[in-house]
C-alpha cells in the first residue's frame, strides 16, 4: 500500500543516491487540498532541468504515476503522483520542487539561503532514520511567504508556523524583519507566533503581500518567463475535455454525477455540459418521439451545431481548460452519426460527416458500455435488437479515434467511477510523457510492425488492402497509440474489437465476433499479453493485465490480473489451481 509518507522516503534516498543536495521544507506530507498531499524540497540550481526524468525514473521504480509535470517558474516544477489504494482509486501527492521561492517575477528566497545550515532530522517521516531538513528559521519565513502569496493561513498552517517558531524565535523574526517593518506588519506576525492566535495576521495577509512587493525589487526576466509559461498554458492546457457516449441508459449522467462531486486532484474544478455549449440556446428538445426534421431543416441544425462548438469553445471551454478544469459532456456532437433519430434526423447524411473534422475534438472519450438486455431492461423505449444494433453503431463510430476508453456499465457504479478515474489518470500520465518527451514504457515494434499499422490506421484504398494480405493479417479495428506486435503475421482483428492500451499481440491471434450476425467483438483491457494463436471470440471483456496463453480459446470474460490456458481455464494471479468457468450446452457447442 503507497502513502504519501513512503512516497517521501523513497524520494529522499533517490536524490540522496544521485548526490543532489536538498532539504524538505514545511511537515513531510503538508496538506493542500481535499484529495491531495504536498511535498515541498529545495534542490541546488543545477540538478533543477533534471527534475522531470529524476520522477519519471522514480515512479517507473515505486510503481506510481507522473500525472502532472508543470514549469511554474524559471526555478520551480509543480509535480502530481498517482497511485491506486485499496479501492482501485487513485491518490494524489503534489511535489514541488524549486531552487528559489520566486513569485510574480520577484525572488524572495535564493535556493542557497534554504539550503544554507541544512541539517539531519529524525522522525518526522516514518520508516526513515534521517533525512535533511532546512532550518526552523528558514522553514518558518518560507512557509509564511507562501501563506501570503496564496492568501491562505489555516489552523494548521498557524500550528506548524508555531512549532518552527518555537525552535527558534530569534532565527525567525529576524527573518521577519527582512520582509516586513517590526514595528508595524512584523509585528503583527512575532505576536501571533508568540502567541498562537493567528487571526489578526490573518486579516493582514493583503497588507502583508503589499510590503513584500514595496521591499523586493521586480526582475523584469524572470516576470516575462512567468508570461511565458502563462501563455504555453494556453497553447497546451493543463485541463481535460472529456466525452462519454453510449447508448441511453447506461448511466452516464450518474457516472459525470459522480466524477463532478469528486473532483481530481488535477483539477481545480470540473465544469459540465449535455452535447454542445449552448451558446444560442438554453436547451435542446429530445427527439426520440418527435417528427424528424426534412433535409434543409437538417443541415440548418447541423450548421448551428459547428458554430455553436466552435463559438463555445472558444468562450466558455478553453478558458476553463486553461484554468486546469475538467470539462464533462454528457453526449457530444458524434451522437448524432450513431443515433440521427434523437436528434430528429432521419440518416446520418454526407453533412454530418462533413462537418465532423471541423467540430473541437475531446482529449479524452469514455464509452459507457452493456449488453443489449441490461440496456433493454433499464429503457425499455426501444427493443433488444434495437440496442444491439445502437451499440454497434456507437462501436464503428469510434474504430478511427483516439484516446478511447471502454467501460463496463454492468458494474456497479463504483467500480464504473473508479474505472474512468484511472482512465483519466492513465491519459494524463501519457499526455505529460509525451510534452516532456519522457521515455514511454512500451517496447518498441519491428518495422515491418510499423509498416502495417500506419497503413491500417489510415484505411488507404487499395493499398492498405494490399497491405493486409501481404501480412496475411486483418485489422479494421481501433488501434491505441501503444500496442505491440512482435510478429505481425496472420493477425485478424474484427471491426467492432476495443482494444486497451500496451496490448501485446502475438502472431495467428484472432479477435472477433462468436456467432454469426452477432456483430459484436471483445472489449481487451490494457497491458494484456495474448500469446500465439490464441482466439478471443464473442461480446466478452478482458481485464487489465490478464496473460491469455498460446492458443488458449476465450469466450467468457476475463477479470484482471490473472492467466488463461486452454478453453477458458483461468490461473489465478496468487494460486496454482486452475480453474475451469461453467459453461451451457450451448455455449460448448459455440466455442
Amino acid at each position: 500500500m503507497r502513502s504519501a509518507h513512503l512516497l517521501a522516503v523513497e524520494l529522499c534516498r533517490y536524490l540522496e543516491s544521485e548526490r543532489i543536495d536538498y532539504a524538505l521544507l514545511g511537515d513531510a506530507c503538508t496538506p493542500s487540498s481535499a484529495s491531495a498531499q504536498r511535498i515541498e524540497l529545495v534542490v541546488s540550481p543545477e540538478f533543477l532541468d533534471q527534475v522531470p526524468m529524476a520522477l519519471h525514473k522514480l515512479c517507473r521504480a515505486t510503481n506510481t504515476k507522473l500525472v502532472t509535470c508543470v514549469r511554474e517558474a524559471r526555478l520551480e516544477w509543480r509535480c502530481l503522483v498517482s497511485w491506486l489504494n485499496r479501492e482501485e482509486r487513485p491518490e494524489f501527492v503534489a511535489i514541488e520542487v524549486f531552487a528559489g521561492f520566486m513569485r510574480r517575477g520577484r525572488m524572495l528566497l535564493e535556493g542557497r539561503e534554504l539550503l544554507r545550515d541544512r541539517h539531519v532530522e529524525a522522525g518526522a517521516v516514518r520508516l526513515r532514520p534521517a533525512f535533511f531538513v532546512a532550518t526552523p528559521a528558514m522553514d518558518f519565513i518560507y512557509y509564511l511567504l507562501r501563506c501570503v502569496h496564496e492568501r491562505d493561513l489555516t489552523d494548521a498552517h498557524g500550528r506548524h508556523l508555531r512549532e518552527c517558531w518555537q525552535r527558534d524565535p530569534h532565527g525567525a523574526t529576524a527573518q521577519v524583519g527582512k520582509f516586513w517593518d517590526l514595528s508595524r506588519e512584523g509585528g503583527v506576525i512575532v505576536r501571533a507566533a508568540e502567541s498562537g492566535d493567528w487571526r489578526l495576521a490573518r486579516d493582514s495577509l493583503p497588507l502583508l503581500h503589499k510590503a513584500i512587493n514595496r521591499r523586493k525589487r521586480l526582475r523584469l526576466l524572470d516576470w516575462a518567463y512567468e508570461w511565458r509559461m502563462r501563455v504555453s498554458r494556453w497553447v497546451r492546457p493543463s485541463g481535460l475535455l472529456l466525452a462519454c457516449l453510449g447508448p441511453a441508459g447506461v448511466g452516464k449522467a450518474s457516472v459525470i454525477d459522480a466524477l463532478k462531486a469528486r473532483p481530481l486532484a488535477p483539477f481545480r474544478g470540473v465544469h459540465t455540459m449535455e452535447l454542445r455549449p449552448r451558446i444560442f440556446r438554453a436547451s435542446t428538445k429530445d427527439g426520440q418521439c418527435m417528427r424528424p426534421r426534412g433535409r434543409i431543416a437538417s443541415v440548418g441544425k447541423l450548421l448551428m451545431f459547428a458554430v455553436d462548438y466552435w463559438i463555445g469553445y472558444c468562450l466558455r471551454i478553453r478558458p476553463r481548460l486553461v484554468r486546469s478544469m475538467l470539462v464533462l459532456s454528457n453526449r457530444y456532437y458524434d451522437d448524432v452519426l450513431a443515433d440521427p433519430l434523437r436528434y430528429r434526423m432521419k440518416r446520418p447524411f454526407a453533412m454530418a460527416r462533413a462537418i465532423l473534422p471541423w467540430i473541437p475534438r475531446p482529449d479524452l472519450w469514455l464509452v459507457l458500455d452493456a449488453p443489449s438486455e441490461l440496456i433493454a431492461s433499464r429503457n425499455a423505449e426501444m427493443s433488444a435488437q434495437e440496442w444491439s444494433r445502437l451499440r454497434s453503431e456507437y462501436r464503428r463510430l469510434l474504430r478511427g479515434y483516439e484516446n478511447v476508453v471502454v467501460l463496463d456499465a454492468r458494474s456497479p457504479l463504483e467500480k464504473v467511477v473508479a474505472a474512468a478515474e484511472r482512465a483519466i489518470v492513465d491519459h494524463l500520465e501519457t499526455r505529460t510523457a509525451e510534452r516532456l518527451h519522457l521515455p514511454l514504457a512500451a517496447p518498441k515494434n519491428p518495422f515491418a510492425t510499423e509498416v502495417l499499422l500506419f497503413f491500417c490506421r489510415r484505411h488507404i484504398p487499395v493499398l492498405s488492402r494490399f497491405v493486409r494480405i501481404l501480412y496475411n493479417s486483418d485489422i479494421y479495428c481501433r488501434l491505441p497509440a501503444h500496442i505491440y506486435m512482435p510478429h505481425p503475421y496472420g493477425i485478424v482483428m474484427h471491426p467492432q474489437a476495443a482494444i486497451g492500451e500496451r496490448v501485446t499481440v502475438m502472431q495467428q491471434v484472432a479477435i472477433g465476433d462468436k456467432d454469426q450476425g452477432e456483430n459484436v467483438a471483445p472489449v481487451i483491457g490494457n497491458d494484456v499479453y495474448i500469446g500465439a494463436g490464441a482466439r478471443v471470440l464473442g461480446d466478452v471483456r478482458i481485464g487489465n493485465g490478464v496473460t491469455i496463453g498460446a492458443n488458449a480459446v476465450v469466450t467468457r470474460d476475463i477479470p484482471s490480473g490473472v492467466t488463461v490456458v486452454g478453453a477458458n481455464r483461468i490461473v489465478e494471479a496468487h494460486a496454482s489451481t486452475v480453474t475451469r468457468l461453467p459453461t451451457t450446452g450451448m455455449q460448448q457447442r459455440g466455442a
